[in-house]
């Protein structure tokens, strides 16, 4: 089993599992106190008078802190809790109402949805996602309903965590929009991970003569710094489960238009770019399949989310581990072409009716019909 990605220190991981109990009042790097992190217990539902405490975690920097300290069910249980109990703004006077929270539509959307949704695979995969919102700093709505696209605009000039812009298409239902604002918020999940350039994996940093100035260049020059091998074993893994899900998509349960959908993320996508769209398009199908109301039972349920979990699971140690050979990657770009062509809805044969001859010759002579009148016309005008 390969492993691939930047394992920290010892030294750090028995840092996380043993945090110093300092007395002295943590302070970030312009000097200003930080308010410390709430106790949890991981996994542990939040009691609102112990868990908050008289503490908020408002910050990106806070709230990842936080993350790792008590996993992503903690965290989604704290913020929960949070919202319910609102701080005092900034200079409020003792006894009056608390400023009203003005958040982006897409962040309500996505909250509302966190805190309503039942299937548990869902749940968790927002758990992790939530937190993130901190970060995107832009939305911009687009035409049509086709999907989006994420860009990490770096640390702001004050330093900091990095900064996120997140285009969409808005011209879908409530439910579709869900399901794009997810698919993109997992992007920013992954290059948190990473910190790949947005890659969907830990590629090697950029060689140290580097002349590389956009996003795209950094991608082609750290790829070509990676191992070869890893790669395409990753590549390989993923294409391969690209192709699983194709196979066993058509008993999934979805209508015949979402499964042609589902098909294109999988195959254009994902089969395509595994570098670029495997997480996002997991993550994309996992809501489709909820809000569709997909039977859990399923292969093809059951298939998903084992990958989402596992997929997740790698993003949270930021390590990937493909267990997929290499030189399979031929094979299953072949296997995945074919279950894609196998779904391929057959274009209806025309209608029965005169031949064509015929039918080009009645078009001609209307034709002349009305030029013939309209010719008439004019010289008795």
């Amino acid at each position: 089993m390969r492993q691939h990605g930047h394992q920290r220190g010892t030294a750090d991981r028995s840092a996380e599992t043993h945090p110093r109990r300092d007395t002295a009042v943590p302070t970030s790097a312009g000097g200003r106190p930080v308010a410390r992190e709430p106790a949890l217990d991981r996994g542990r539902p939040a009691e609102p008078g112990r868990a908050l405490d008289g503490h908020r975690v408002d910050d990106a920097a806070q709230v990842l802190a936080l993350q790792r300290a008590v996993g992503n069910r903690g965290v989604g249980a704290f913020l929960a809790v949070q919202r319910m109990m609102p701080a005092p703004a900034q200079g409020q006077a003792a006894g009056q109402a608390p400023a009203a929270v003005v958040n982006p539509v897409e962040i309500q959307q996505l909250q509302a949805y966190h805190a309503t949704v039942r299937n548990a695979q869902v749940r968790s995969l927002l758990d992790e996602l939530i937190p993130h919102l901190q970060r995107v700093t832009t939305w911009n709505q687009t035409p049509g309903r086709g999907g989006g696209n994420t860009r990490n605009l770096g640390p702001p000039p004050t330093g900091g965590p990095n900064q996120y812009q997140i285009n969409y298409a808005a011209g879908g239902t409530d439910s579709e929009r869900i399901a794009i604002l997810v698919h993109e918020l997992t992007h920013v999940a992954v290059n948190e991970a990473y910190h790949s350039d947005m890659l969907n994996y830990p590629v090697a940093p950029l060689p140290a003569t580097s002349t590389a100035t956009t996003e795209g260049q950094r991608q082609t020059e750290r790829i070509g710094a990676t191992n070869r091998n890893d790669l395409d074993s990753f590549r390989a893994q993923v294409v391969g489960n690209a192709a699983t899900l194709l196979e066993l998509l058509p008993q999934a349960g979805f209508t015949q238009a979402r499964m042609q959908e589902a098909a294109d993320k999988l195959s254009a996508h994902t089969a395509q770019n595994p570098l670029h769209e495997y997480d996002a398009v997991l993550s994309h199908l996992l809501v489709w399949a909820d809000h569709d109301g997909v039977s859990r039972t399923t292969p093809f349920y059951e298939k998903l989310t084992e990958m989402v979990t596992e997929a997740a699971g790698w993003r949270e140690a930021g390590i990937i581990t493909p267990t997929a050979d290499a030189g399979s990657l031929p094979a299953e770009q072949a296997r995945a072409l074919t279950a894609r062509r196998a779904m391929t809805v057959p274009t209806p044969a025309p209608a029965a009716g005169p031949s064509n001859h015929r039918t080009i010759r009645g078009r001609a002579m209307n034709i002349l019909n009305r030029l013939a009148e309209r010719l008439s016309r004019d010289d008795r005008s």
